[in-house]
């Protein structure tokens, strides 16, 4: 019989990690007892390690229990991850979680489209959502892939300009997907000033809406 004789490390010792694509094997480097789902979300929203000398491994254990929550497809990790928003975390979490959303799939559908649709959550948590839900629509099929779909478009066709960065996120959210069937009501509503595309790159909106367009000055 064969055995993983990698080193196993304790997540308080991991440390430092600036990879957004690349992320660990935490099954693989976590003690057994660390590769658990509450003890990981206890790690997740431990708010001490924030306070930890300048070079210690322990700001990076928030960062490395939502990755190792995400693999082991633990739903219970949206949640936990999105109440770091307001936190020194916040950036960390913006890169991760569309690739977190991924990896727990469409387990997360239900709930990130609740959040996207709840005006009392944060502009933050619901840009997030979108971004999550396009991660998972990105290689769905059949009704999931229509249930994404539908609710990134209410989401701009139910909301002005003044939900316009959140709008903006629903339509990046569907270049994600690659759903370009519905490229000529986004680009309408585009034009009727409800989307905010903000630092998307122009190649990218001329290859999913067929035309230049220019963020606009009047939702300023």
């Amino acid at each position: 019989m064969c055995s993983d004789k990698r080193k196993k490390v304790p997540i308080r010792e991991i440390g430092e990690d600036h990879s957004i694509d690349l992320w660990k094997d935490y099954q693989a480097i976590l003690p057994l007892e660390e590769y658990d789902e509450t003890f990981l979300l206890k790690m997740l929203t431990d708010d001490s390690f924030s306070e930890a000398v300048e070079g210690s491994p322990l700001p990076w254990v928030p960062l490395h229990a939502w990755r190792a929550l995400g693999q082991m497809r633990s739903l219970a990790a949206i949640e936990a991850v999105l109440s770091l928003t307001e936190s020194d975390y916040d950036q960390h979490v913006y890169d991760d979680f569309a690739k977190l959303s991924a990896h727990i799939g469409n387990d997360a559908i239900e709930l990130l489209i609740a959040i996207l649709a709840d005006h009392s959550r944060s502009e933050t948590c619901r840009t997030l959502a979108a971004k999550g839900l396009g991660a998972i629509g990105r290689s769905s099929s059949g009704p999931a892939r229509t249930d994404i779909v539908e609710s990134l478009m209410n989401q701009i066709r139910q909301n002005d300009r003044s939900d316009g960065w959140v709008n903006g996120a629903a339509a990046e959210a569907l270049m994600t997907m690659e759903e370009r069937s519905v490229g000529p009501e986004v680009l309408r509503m585009y034009d009727e000033g409800r989307i905010q595309i903000g630092m998307v790159r122009s190649a990218e909106l001329t290859k999913f809406f067929g035309r230049q367009l220019v963020s606009p000055d009047r939702l300023q």
